[in-house]
């Protein structure tokens, strides 16, 4: 092969013998860097905001952050902790972050897209089994506890959530008595009958919502029913980040599984989101290496089995990033899949653009040896001419020969070797002839 380029090269112009080696370092660079990839060799580093801890949410990032450092992916996560989700988002939109985890109905950043869902918390008012309360419209009047959290920017949330419900339905704000408990002073304000019910928002399985349902029950000694929203379609559409949802039958678990029968209602969702302008094949990369590891994050936090693909027609309006969607819907190539691709695209144009110039040149040898330079057929005539020629057709020859070559550099058309050879040849035997004639002139 070595010995096949020399050939080729030898003859060469400089130009060509630059751009040949041009091509050869383009493919070299790509095959490298093809390699470097694909075997795990470079990381990029993104850096995630994450705002206030949802339950057992420490030892869900730091298994994520794990895992991927496991899987040899070329997404390396640094954890930026924010004291709220209003603070994550806002760390994203100033460029602080490439991601961000924030929460649907508090703060959804301008420049953020959703890569995937990681939790979805339910709107649920609990009451006493022997309550006479069986909807939202039935609380202008009462007074009703608010499951409280330890962060009051999640507690100011539930409360604009119970108002856009009740403002939904025209019932002034201001005609429910609203009052924050924690799950300790739930029992006692039940069993005094200080509160109608107590509103709570989270998670189906174990959390806030069951614990809330066994303190309730324990009270009042009844069986607790739950009141969801069937309006919660049309509602969603008048509170920004919230949409309509399912609660299974028996998803809160306990004595009694509850709901009893299905529950539709309001629910918010805990996204992790990335800046619009992040590449789809890292985005893809985040999905991909979520979905793979759902299994194992299970067993380390019951977080994992929350965590979905996003939803364009959830209703929520929350856009999805581009690389993630592929990822979901199985178009998406990794960067692997796309290295290799580009190289051998590469390798396709240069090949192409190789046998252009080999065919270029061939042509241009090929137009030199059919006459593209001199005339090889005139430059025959002339030297048979001359055998017997007198001087002055030795004189008109010779004159025709420097026309031919003239002519021939006039068209940039340069004899070739052969060509020198030939013209040579004609020239030593007008010469010849020449001083033949001379030294013996006709009689």
């Amino acid at each position: 092969m070595i010995r096949s380029a020399r050939r080729l090269l030898g003859s060469r112009p400089v130009w060509v013998k630059q751009l040949f080696l041009g091509m050869m370092i383009v493919l070299g660079i790509g095959a490298i860097g093809t390699l470097v990839i694909k075997q795990g060799l470079v990381r990029w580093p993104l850096k995630v905001a994450t705002g206030p801890a949802m339950i057992g949410g420490a030892d869900f990032l730091n298994t994520i952050t794990k895992v991927f450092a496991e899987e040899r992916p070329i997404i390396h996560l640094k954890r930026i902790k924010k004291e709220s989700f209003a603070a994550s988002a806002k760390a994203l939109e100033n460029g602080e972050a490439d991601l961000a985890i924030v929460r649907s109905d508090i703060a959804m950043p301008s420049n953020g897209l959703t890569i995937a869902v990681l939790r979805r918390d339910n709107l649920v008012l609990i009451v006493p089994g022997n309550a006479s309360l069986s909807s939202f419209q039935g609380l202008s009047g009462q007074k009703i506890g608010l499951l409280k959290s330890d962060s009051a920017e999640r507690n100011e949330s539930l409360v604009r959530l119970l108002n856009g419900v009740l403002n939904f339905y025209n019932i002034n704000p201001e005609t429910v008595h609203q009052e924050l408990l924690t799950l300790d002073e739930i029992g006692p304000a039940i069993a005094k009958k200080q509160v109608a019910g107590i509103l709570a928002l989270g998670p189906s399985g174990t959390g806030p919502v069951s614990k809330a349902i066994a303190a309730i029950g324990s009270a009042s000694k009844t069986s607790p029913k739950l009141i969801g929203e069937k309006q919660a379609a049309a509602i969603a559409k008048t509170i920004q980040g919230t949409e309509a949802n399912e609660i299974e039958e028996g998803d809160f678990g306990g004595a009694k599984p509850k709901p009893e029968e299905a529950l539709e209602t309001l629910a918010v969702t805990f996204r992790l989101v990335g800046r619009h302008s992040l590449p789809d094949f890292a985005t893809g990369e985040i999905a991909r290496l979520l979905t793979l590891t759902k299994a194992r994050l299970i067993s380390t936090s019951p977080l994992a089995r929350n965590i979905e693909a996003p939803d364009s027609d959830d209703g929520s309006g929350l856009p999805i990033h581009p690389g993630a969607a592929a990822y979901f819907e199985g178009e998406q190539n990794s960067l692997v899949d796309s290295a290799v691709s580009i190289f051998y695209l590469i390798s396709i144009i240069l090949g192409i653009l190789g046998s252009c110039i080999v065919w270029l040149f061939s042509a241009r040898k090929s137009d030199s040896a059919t006459g593209g330079g001199i005339d090889i057929e005139r430059l025959v005539s002339i030297m048979r001419n001359a055998r017997n020629a007198n001087l002055t057709l030795l004189d008109r020859l010779d004159d025709e020969l420097s026309d031919l070559v003239i002519r021939s550099f006039d068209q940039g058309k340069v004899p070739d070797a052969e060509q020198i050879g030939i013209i040579a040849i004609v020239t030593r035997q007008l010469d010849l002839r020449r001083q033949r004639l001379q030294a013996h002139p006709p009689v």
